[in-house]
C-alpha cells in the first residue's frame, strides 16, 4: 500500500446547509491548499566588522567609530548607509548619526572604512536607543506585502545617554553576620557634590520576588534615620537599625530604597542592599574519626579565618569580625583524653596604599588588615593503635579547616 502525503497537516471541511420550504440543500465546500512559497536563495555579499557596537555619552558629547567592510564577490557593491528601526524600544534618532562618505560604490574584492559619528543632543533624555545601521538596500526575501523590511548588510548600534551622579553613596552593599535577637547599627554615608541640594526619602521595600531559600526582612525589622536633604557640597548619614528576630536563621535579605532625586542615580544606584547571615552558635561539637595503626606520629591543624572587613561593608561588632574568635580542641585516644600543648601561628594579609573604606573616613590608616589566620598545630608523638577522635567546638567563629597528617 503507497503512503499518501498531504501538503496541509490538517484538512477543514465546510458543509453549508440551506432549508426551504420544500427542501434541504448540503453543499460540501473543500478548501483549496496553499501553496508553499519557494525558497529564495540569497548572498550575504559584504563583511562588516563590527557587527555590533555601544558606546556610553553624557549629553551634548559625541563619539566616532570606525566600521570595516569589506566585498568579497567579484561583483561591485553601492554602499548607501542609512538607519533603519530596530526591533526595540527607544529608536535612535537618525539626526544624531553622521557618516563621513555616503553613496559610494565598494569594487570586488575591495575594502574601506566607514566612520560613523554619534552626537546626543544636549536635551536627550537619559536612557538606552538602539537602531540598526544597513549599509546597503538588500533585504531578505519576505512572503508578504505587510513585512517590514529586513536587511542583510546591517550592523548594531546602541547608545547610553547617561548624566554623571553627583551623590555619592557608599556603602550600597551591606553584609554581615549577625546573631538572632540582637540589634544591629549600620551606617551609609551620602556626599553631595553638586552646587544645589536633593531630596532625600528612604524608604524600606517589601520584596517583589523571593529568591532561593533567603529569609526577607519585613518593615517592623528596620528603622531608618536620616535627613529629608542633602546640602550642596555637604555629607550626611543615613542609620539603619536592624532588629533580628530571635527566630531568624539562615540568610536575611532586605533593601532599603533612597528615593535620592538626583537625575543622574539609576534605580539600582539608588537603593542599598542588606544581606545578612545569621549565626547559630553549635550545640555540640564537629567530630572527626580517625584510625590509627603503627603510626609514628600523629599531627593535627586546626585553621579559622577571620576577616575584619569585607569590601563595600561596613564593619560592624559581629561574630565574623570579631578578633577574638577561638575554638576548643579536644583529641581523645583509645585510651582518654590526650593532653597537649598546641602550637600557635597566626597569619596576617596587610595592604598599604588600599582601603575599603569611604574616601571621606579620616580614621583609616595606610595599613590595612585585609584578613588574618589562626592556627594550632598539635602533634603526638608514637600514637597508640585504634580509634582516635577529635572534636572541634568553636565560639564566636564562622568556621575552621582541619588537617591531619598521620606518619
Amino acid at each position: 500500500m503507497k503512503k499518501q502525503m498531504f501538503g496541509w497537516a490538517a484538512i477543514l471541511i465546510l458543509v453549508l446547509t440551506v432549508s426551504t420550504a420544500g427542501a434541504t440543500v448540503t453543499k460540501v465546500v473543500y478548501p483549496h491548499p496553499v501553496t508553499a512559497p519557494k525558497y529564495i536563495k540569497f548572498t550575504k555579499r559584504l563583511v562588516i566588522s563590527p557587527t555590533f557596537k555601544y558606546l556610553r555619552l553624557k549629553r551634548g558629547d559625541s563619539a566616532t567609530f570606525s566600521v570595516e567592510i569589506s566585498n568579497p564577490t567579484n561583483k561591485d557593491v553601492l554602499i548607501s548607509p542609512k538607519i533603519v528601526p530596530s526591533y526595540q524600544e527607544n529608536i535612535l534618532n537618525s539626526d544624531w548619526i553622521t557618516f563621513n562618505k555616503q553613496n559610494f560604490t565598494l569594487k570586488a574584492k575591495g575594502e574601506t572604512v566607514l566612520n560613523i559619528t554619534v552626537k546626543v543632543p544636549k536635551d536627550a533624555k537619559k536612557g538606552y536607543y538602539y537602531c540598526d545601521i544597513a549599509f546597503t538596500n538588500d533585504t531578505f526575501p519576505v512572503y508578504s506585502p505587510y513585512s517590514i523590511p529586513r536587511y542583510i548588510n546591517t550592523m548594531h548600534l546602541s547608545v547610553e545617554v547617561w548624566i554623571p551622579p553627583s551623590v555619592r553613596i557608599s556603602p550600597r552593599y551591606i553584609n554581615d553576620v549577625v546573631v538572632a535577637g540582637k540589634t544591629y547599627e549600620y551606617v551609609v554615608k551620602i556626599e553631595n557634590t553638586a552646587n544645589r541640594e536633593f531630596t532625600l526619602n528612604p524608604q524600606f521595600e517589601e520584596p517583589e520576588y523571593y529568591w532561593g531559600f533567603a529569609t526577607y526582612l519585613n518593615k517592623s525589622n528596620v528603622k531608618i534615620e536620616a535627613p529629608s536633604v542633602i546640602p550642596p557640597k555637604s555629607e550626611v548619614k543615613v542609620k539603619i537599625k536592624v532588629n533580628v528576630p530571635s527566630t531568624a536563621e539562615g540568610y536575611l535579605r532586605g533593601s532599603i530604597d533612597l528615593n535620592i532625586n538626583d537625575p543622574g542615580l539609576s534605580d539600582w544606584m539608588n537603593k542599598i542592599s542588606l544581606n545578612l547571615n545569621v549565626f547559630t552558635k553549635p550545640a555540640k561539637p564537629f567530630v572527626k574519626t580517625i584510625e590509627i595503626e603503627n603510626a609514628s606520629k600523629l599531627t593535627v591543624k586546626v585553621s579559622t579565618s577571620i576577616i575584619p572587613s569585607i569590601p563595600l561593608t561596613i564593619p560592624s561588632p559581629s561574630i565574623y569580625h570579631s578578633t577574638n574568635g577561638s575554638m576548643d580542641v579536644k583529641i581523645v585516644s583509645p585510651s582518654g583524653i590526650v593532653k597537649v600543648k598546641p602550637k600557635l601561628i597566626e597569619t596576617l594579609i596587610v595592604t598599604t596604599g588600599k582601603t575599603t573604606s569611604p574616601p571621606w573616613e579620616k580614621t583609616e590608616g595606610i595599613y590595612k588588615v585585609v584578613s588574618s589566620s589562626k592556627t594550632k598545630i598539635y602533634t603526638i608523638n608514637n600514637p597508640e593503635n585504634g580509634v582516635w577522635t577529635i572534636e572541634v567546638m568553636p565560639k564566636k567563629i564562622f568556621g575552621f579547616s582541619m588537617e591531619v597528617d598521620i606518619e
